[in-house]
């Protein structure tokens, strides 16, 4: 298991006094990155090889957002590897030790210049060890959208949403999504889906969707071929 200590500052929280949403995938996955470094597998290790860890989903369940100045620790560990695919848990602690979020994320290894999965290697499977699978609901990968989704904006993906990889930061689609849920409205699980990226200069189609007090948020092209989902589950 490998952790880290974070402090919820004055830029990280919303006008609730609480960690905005997009702030979990972008604690847990720079947690993921700094236990790759700790172990000499992280971006010098797999930069030259023309290698990435690119997300696939997230499953996040949300017991209670934290508020600012609130001191935290986060604890990330990966449970399996299969193929090219890494699987990995993440806890969210209070400074009492109180859990406030569980999360599982599956990983891919991949070629970033073929943009094709290449096998974990021996080495870096060694280097990570396994622990115990954390006790939670594992979901599917793939969300099932409703038929009804209906386009509710256009937004052109512009150089400051990029990654090291031109592509749109991986939590930056969390944000953009949360922005067409009820604002009073607190969420207790969030899922992510991602099929493709979005790149500098491509136009993202959002639609949105309800089924009781699920929303769904997706991100198209202009040619209507569905990149990313999101589900929010919502408190009644």
């Amino acid at each position: 298991m490998y952790e880290i200590s974070v402090r919820v500052r004055f830029s990280d929280i919303g006008k609730n006094n609480k960690l905005r949403l997009y702030e979990l995938p972008k604690y847990f996955q720079d947690s993921s990155i700094e236990h790759s470094e700790s172990l000499e597998v992280g971006i010098p290790y797999l930069v030259p090889r023309n290698l990435a860890w690119l997300l696939t989903s997230w499953q996040i369940e949300i017991y209670r957002l934290p508020e600012y100045d609130e001191k935290l620790t986060i604890q990330t560990w990966p449970f399996d590897f299969k193929g090219a695919f890494g699987y990995r848990n993440y806890v969210m602690r209070a400074e009492d030790g109180t859990v406030l979020v569980k999360a599982y994320a599956i990983w891919l290894h991949t070629d970033i210049v073929e943009m094709k999965p290449v096998k974990t290697s021996e080495e870096e499977v060694e280097r990570y060890g396994f622990e115990p699978k954390l006790d939670m609901e594992y979901l599917p990968r793939k969300i099932q959208l409703p038929n009804d989704m209906q386009e509710v904006e256009r937004i052109k993906v512009q150089r400051h949403y990029a990654d090291m990889y031109q592509h749109l930061n991986n939590a930056l689609y969390v944000d953009i999504a949360s922005d067409y849920i009820p604002e009073q409205k607190d969420v207790q699980q969030l899922r992510v889906d991602y099929r493709k990226q979005m790149k500098v200069g491509d136009i993202m189609v959002i639609k949105r969707g309800w089924e009781g007090n699920h929303c769904y948020v997706a991100f198209y092209d202009e040619t209507d071929e569905m990149h990313v989902s999101t589900e929010f589950m919502l408190k009644e």
